[in-house]
């Protein structure tokens, strides 16, 4: 990749090197976005709501598995490409599912509640990409493991991905209708959800201490997963 790139300046007449290196993953999928995010968004805009969801959520299982299928640099860029227009088509979608769903006395609520994804996302998503990056990946860099262990990984989180496209098309079977009984259940459901998010916190509060030095980002995050679970299940006993 280096090569193939410093070759390309040179030929422009630029005499620069280039490195390819860590940051420059980041840059891919957002220059990806960049670039055809307005062009995506076009494709997909007459598109409902949760069939465009669920393309997306499969294109990014599909970037997984081409990161998973090869070490070639060229599939690992392209890899984050495709995971990156998965990522694009889906989210402008979001929020027209869940104004979708929503009770038409609910709607505010909804929306409001709709920007949780983000902080329950980077808090567990980060956490959990470190700990099997720690796990995994890390005791086997150099060794001849690491071509399996890297598989894995990525295939982890492609499972991950085709999971979460199952439980929304589930959701929106289930729940699509607002009726009494739906309510009801998601009520009951919601409060597994409180209680499942404040296990995590106690979780991630046990590991920041019980590091040394003690985890304070582990720590702040454990506090913040508390707080919704606690929130959430106390809001949810004064509502019944």
């Amino acid at each position: 990749m280096s090569s193939a790139v410093t070759s390309l300046l040179h030929g422009l007449g630029l005499p620069w090197t280039f490195t390819f290196d860590a940051e420059h993953v980041t840059v891919i999928n957002a220059g990806t976005i960049i670039l055809l995010q307005v062009l995506v968004s076009r494709l997909v805009k007459d598109w409902k709501p949760l069939p465009t969801m669920v393309t997306g959520m499969a294109l990014g299982a599909l970037g997984f598995l081409l990161l998973a299928s090869s070490r070639n640099p060229w599939l690992f860029i392209l890899g984050i490409a495709v995971f990156s227009i998965g990522e694009m088509t889906a989210h402008p979608k979001y929020y027209s599912f869940v104004g979708q769903v929503a009770p038409a006395d609910r709607k505010a609520v909804y929306m409001g509640y709709a920007f949780l994804y983000g902080v329950l996302g980077s808090r567990l998503g980060s956490s959990l990409g470190a700990f099997l990056y720690e796990r995994m990946l890390k005791p086997a860099l150099g060794t001849p493991e690491a071509d399996a262990r890297a598989r894995a990984f990525w295939l982890l989180f492609a499972a991950l991905d085709v999971v979460a496209a199952a439980g929304l098309v589930l959701f929106a079977r289930s729940f699509g209708a607002d009726t009494a009984q739906t309510r009801r259940r998601a009520r009951a459901i919601m409060r597994g959800v409180y209680a499942a998010v404040l296990l995590i916190g106690g979780v991630f509060l046990y590991v920041a201490f019980s590091s040394t030095p003690v985890q304070a980002r582990t720590a702040v995050q454990a506090a913040i997963f508390i707080a919704l679970g606690t929130g959430g299940l106390v809001m949810g006993r004064a509502r019944d």
